[in-house]
């Protein structure tokens, strides 16, 4: 239901150039919004090639003509009302009526465009509204961010940091938050995949792919990959990553898809030899329920591979968030994460770490440059205590189950 919403407001938003470029995917359909709706819900090979396209087009618009491009959570986009009619409606009653004695406003077009030209205004409704929303908004956001980038923005992450174990393993193996299914189908090379998420859009588009590449039709995979690095700037020149023939060499073992929420996996106890978890825990309202559900499924020596933010990379978000005023969370991030605080969690789960490692790393200078740039002054003066050489923004971390 959101994306057909999105899709009918979003081709009567945009300008007539723009909406011809969206036409030209798809000529001669009478009802544009449910056909694309309808691409979006499926998983055979010509929805994949749609998929490309469609990605390849928004790309280039966030590049020449941002404020016409597919962006969540910007304001001067033409996406932004849709963003604050979805939060007007979300949002408890005495929440509505708190914005409009804070916008002086009571119709909800004046209030929109408020929020569009009052950056303080956007603040007071992010940290005061935009920050208590359901589990169910933040899965329902999702299918409409999830336009943005065919990437699920682990897939640097997961090549680097877990590609060369995942090549050692054997047996079944759970990618938890799967995303668009990067990971799944590297994975499926090994072992037998499973993969879980609550993100219906990401999820067909995984199962798309994968039905490809289960009739050895692997050609469209350089495609994905030019497309990914390119949304994710490069990912092959930062780091010597193997090629499409390469992470595809082999013969795709089973895939199974659920959609779901990882806080109640579907799956048997002792399951699974290991979990690929990266970029999820921090989206998530109880991390702690879903380690206990990782310990649960995991056999006794199976391992969980994760990656999360760090403090720092929290308070970087917030500090952009504050300087653009968005609306919502910069990244739907509801956690952050240091070594002690990791650890600790699997270790009340019957898990021992075996690799704490702190990447993405930015210079102190550069960190400080972004906190001085903030409105909450004394962020940047309580930063300024405790200086480092550079401030890791994320961690990778492997755990084993007991």
């Amino acid at each position: 239901m959101i994306l057909r919403e999105f899709f009918d407001y979003y081709f009567r938003a945009v300008d007539p150039e723009v909406l011809a470029m969206y036409q030209n995917l798809m000529p001669g359909v009478r009802d544009l919004a449910g056909s694309y709706e309808e691409l979006f819900s499926r998983n055979d090979d010509e929805a994949i090639a749609f998929l490309l396209d469609f990605y390849r087009l928004n790309s280039d618009l966030r590049n020449q003509n941002p404020e016409q491009a597919i962006i969540f959570n910007v304001h001067n986009n033409v996406c932004f009302p849709f963003f604050v009619e979805y939060l007007w409606k979300v949002m408890k009653p005495e929440d509505r009526q708190k914005l409009k004695e804070k916008a002086g406003a009571d119709d909800l077009a004046e209030i929109t465009k408020r929020l569009n030209d009052d950056v303080n205004l956007r603040n007071w409704v992010r940290k005061e509204i935009g920050c208590n929303l359901s589990q169910q908004d933040l899965f329902t956001l999702n299918e409409i961010i999830a336009l943005q980038n065919f990437s699920s923005g682990g897939e640097s992450s997961f090549l680097k940091y877990v590609y060369p174990d995942i090549q050692k393993l054997s047996g079944r193996v759970l990618d938890a938050g799967c995303g668009a299914g990067f990971a799944t189908l590297v994975m499926s090379q090994y072992a037998s995949v499973f993969s879980i998420d609550a993100c219906k859009a990401r999820l067909e588009r995984a199962m798309a792919l994968s039905n490809m590449m289960k009739k050895g039709e692997k050609n469209v995979f350089p495609r994905v990959m030019e497309l990914i690095e390119e949304e994710l700037g490069g990912i092959d020149v930062e780091c010597e990553f193997p090629s499409a023939d390469d992470l595809l060499a082999g013969t795709s073992k089973e895939v199974t898809f659920v959609e779901g929420s990882i806080d109640d996996l579907p799956y048997p106890d002792n399951y699974f030899d290991a979990i690929n978890c990266l970029d999820v825990l921090e989206h998530t309202y109880n991390p702690e329920a879903i380690v206990e559900q990782f310990a649960r499924v995991l056999k006794p020596g199976g391992r969980v591979f994760i990656t999360a933010p760090t403090r720092y990379g929290e308070v970087e978000q917030h500090i952009h968030e504050s300087i653009e005023g968005t609306l919502y969370p910069a990244m739907l991030h509801m956690h952050h994460f240091d070594p002690q605080s990791l650890t600790e969690m699997f270790e009340r789960h019957g898990f021992k770490t075996v690799e704490i490692t702190p990447f993405d790393f930015m210079s102190w200078d550069e960190f400080m440059d972004i906190a001085n740039r903030s409105p909450e002054r004394e962020l940047a003066e309580e930063l300024k205590s405790k200086p480092f050489d550079q401030v890791a923004l994320q961690l990778f971390a492997v755990f084993e189950k007991i």
